[in-house]
């Protein structure tokens, strides 16, 4: 990796999500200068949610993850960790309060196409981790 390619990536990542939110009709900002915890506030109904944004990294198959912890990222500075896929070009969300010190795993494999319901119960679907269904359990 040469120098200033991580911070370029996570500055894609940055945008891709925050172009995906906007597309879904929410307002986001910026925070100005690099002292935030988040990278993106998202507006939605006048309740404002502060992002951090990683980049997601390839577990094999369709199976994408974060490392990133609660430890890290305090509740009180932010609200949801977002995973961005640049492969499946699609973002995941997971609340701080969820996360743990252990990878933050999401699978974007078509739900028909798992082998049992056990395995469908249990996969960490993209389906459960959009941004509408994260802000529900903050």
């Amino acid at each position: 990796m040469t120098p200033g390619e991580g911070s370029r990536q996570g500055e894609k990542s940055e945008l891709a999500v925050a172009s995906e939110l906007m597309a879904q009709g929410y307002g986001v900002s910026f925070p100005f200068g690099h002292d935030h915890q988040y990278d993106l506030i998202v507006d939605k109904d006048g309740s404002l949610y502060r992002i951090q944004v990683k980049t997601a990294k390839n577990e094999g198959g369709n199976r994408y993850y974060i490392q990133a912890s609660a430890d890290h990222y305090e509740e009180e500075y932010v609200d949801l960790l977002a995973g961005y896929s640049e492969a499946e070009e699609r973002s995941f969300y997971i609340p701080t309060v969820e996360a743990s010190g252990k990878r933050q795993r999401v699978t974007f494999t078509d739900l028909d196409q798992m082998r049992s319901d056990r395995s469908r119960q249990t996969s960490h679907h993209i389906s459960d981790h959009t941004f509408s269904e994260a802000i529900k359990k903050i």
